[in-house]
């Protein structure tokens, strides 16, 4: 149930909650850089994802268009926009920023700990910040290195390529790791992100484990390579909160209009159908539900929100920080989660919005998605110049309309 006292202040919130985005995750909210991604002395060099495309031309093109492939900032507005966003906060308080979100954001970094330790920054001419996480970094990975705050991959010597059933014959060097046969491998980086005061960003160790594959690397038609007889191969598109597709099978909705002894009413019930929370791990992400009653010229009688969805708190998705007496601060502030109100893997929630005025003819349920809540993209209309301006849209994951 969604408590009221932790959402009366949500509304005082949002302008900085574009803040606690991955990309402000920075120098001030951690210690030291103590390890990174272990790659030995002499380990063959990484390779560019696009020779790869010769033999798997279908599993290049589905990474080419996924978050994978856009990862770095070189490539990623949003991330681009919120990156600046910290330093100039850091320069506000006379620290240097680092660039801490590198070890999974652009893994392949050839001065990865000076990026993290923030002795270095993101250089867009170098392949290897700019391919983000490249096929050559995932199936190397030897084996995960855990951290108590986030953990960090060992990269094999050899420079196999490796899977967990890898095929008989290849133009280069193959090898099994049975960390590709489930979700174990995805949550090296996925799994855990804390602060120094023990805040979970990236949490999806916290939220709920499951094998990640059955949904995000689903089956798709088309062998994995040109020489191999298999129908289908796993999708390395690898479908999230970008993906429409995607969204709409992380939740269900059904709406009904009811009648009861006060009157009419529209009942809708929600469940999430994901293995984790939703939205799940990054603050910023919000879903909500947009109810409208109209008229039979199809003119507003009833919204259950304006301008704001946060004018109907109780139907809305979320999560953010609280520090120094604040609610809503950037993630390098956290003391603590001033209100989560996502919903948990298979949680049900019902809401009900009654029918009063007889003038209604026709009702559409709508629950949105928001990569950034509205007050954001206004405070930083950067993140509105991303083709398509994706940050800027109210997604809808589900629409039914009734005709009364």
């Amino acid at each position: 149930m969604v408590r009221r006292a932790l959402l009366k202040d949500m509304r005082v919130f949002m302008p900085a909650l574009a803040l606690v985005s991955a990309l402000a995750i920075a120098a001030a909210l951690f210690p030291a850089v103590l390890m990174a991604h272990e790659v030995q002395e002499g380990s063959a060099p990484y390779e560019k994802s696009r020779r790869c495309s010769a033999c798997h031309p279908k599993i290049y093109q589905e990474w080419e268009g996924s978050m994978h492939s856009k990862s770095s900032l070189h490539k990623d507005q949003a991330h681009r926009v919120m990156y600046g966003v910290f330093l100039d906060d850091m320069k506000k308080l006379g620290k240097v920023g680092s660039y801490h979100c590198a070890s999974c954001h652009m893994p392949m970094a050839e001065n990865i700990k000076e990026l993290m330790d923030g002795t270095a920054q993101p250089n867009e001419n170098l392949w290897r910040e700019s391919e983000g996480v490249g096929c050559a970094f995932c199936h190397r990975v030897e084996a995960i290195i855990e951290g108590k705050d986030r953990n960090m991959f060992k990269i094999n010597k050899d420079g196999a390529y490796v899977s967990s059933n890898p095929p008989e014959k290849a133009p280069h060097t193959v090898g099994a790791n049975p960390l590709f046969a489930s979700g174990e491998l995805c949550m090296g980086c996925h799994s855990h992100l804390k602060t120094q005061g023990g805040m979970s960003i990236c949490s999806m160790k916290e939220e709920g484990q499951s094998d990640c594959l059955s949904c995000h690397m689903d089956r798709k038609e088309g062998p994995p390579s040109i020489e191999s007889l298999k129908p289908d191969h796993a999708s390395h598109a690898m479908g999230g909160g970008h993906n429409l597709e995607m969204l709409k099978k992380a939740a269900t909705v059904q709406a009904n209009i009811n009648e009861t002894e006060k009157g009419k009413t529209i009942d809708i019930e929600i469940t999430n159908k994901t293995a984790h929370d939703f939205p799940s791990t990054m603050p910023m992400r919000m879903a909500f539900l947009k109810v409208a009653f109209y008229d039979a010229d199809k003119k507003a009688i009833f919204r259950n929100y304006q301008k704001n969805p946060m004018e109907d708190k109780k139907a809305v998705f979320m999560k953010a920080f609280k520090g120094g007496g604040e609610v809503g601060v950037p993630a390098w502030k956290a003391e603590g989660v001033a209100f989560d109100t996502r919903l948990k893997n298979g949680e049900v929630r019902t809401y009900s919005y009654p029918i009063t005025d007889d003038g209604v003819k026709y009702i559409s349920v709508e629950l949105m998605y928001r990569l950034f809540p509205p007050q954001a993209t206004e405070k930083y209309p950067a993140l509105k110049e991303v083709d398509g301006s994706v940050n800027d849209k109210a997604i809808p994951i589900y629409k039914k309309d009734f005709k009364l």
